[in-house]
């Protein structure tokens, strides 16, 4: 094969990896997932098991019915823990869902998380998965900070 067909061929395919690429960008948003809260269920010293409440809400306004759900929850930038929730459940449009997940994690994923705190003086978690949903996949990512010492210190010197 030559060089120009080579070539012809690239720049014919172009057009649509692009396209394609626009397409997954200008969709509805996927839901939004909020970690509400985070219980132990035991622990060995190489695995934890987690029982975590997740708040899914639905951001497009159309509703959705997602047939199961993966997460990886990463706290202070290292991985926690990995679950996945295989029931159905509707989130009706601009509606929100409360959900249990269980969650299975490093035995010592704790103890460096605790360590890490103690460095840092915050705990920033970030979620992200999948929504599997009539045989499509939504990835989702979310993220935020369960407390911060720096803000907290700062907030309670300042006068106002």
């Amino acid at each position: 094969m030559s060089r120009p067909t080579d070539r012809r061929r690239l720049l014919a395919l172009l057009p649509a990896g692009l396209l394609a690429a626009c397409a997954g960008s200008f969709g509805p948003p996927p839901p939004r997932v909020r970690i509400v809260d985070l219980r132990p269920l035991d622990a060995t010293m190489f695995e934890q098991r987690w029982d975590v409440l997740l708040r899914v809400e639905e951001q497009a306004g159309t509703g959705l019915q997602v047939d199961a759900m993966t997460a990886t929850i990463d706290l202070n930038g290292r991985e926690f823990g990995t679950g996945r929730v295989d029931r159905p459940f509707l989130l009706p449009a601009h509606g929100e869902q409360e959900l249990s997940m269980p969650l299975r994690g490093s035995g010592l994923g704790l103890v460096d998380q605790l360590a890490t705190i103690g460095r840092r003086g915050e705990l920033k978690w970030r979620i992200g998965g999948v929504f599997l949903s009539a045989g499509r996949q939504i990835p989702y990512q979310d993220e935020g900070t369960v407390f911060s010492l720096r803000d907290t210190l700062r907030d309670s010197l300042l006068p106002f």
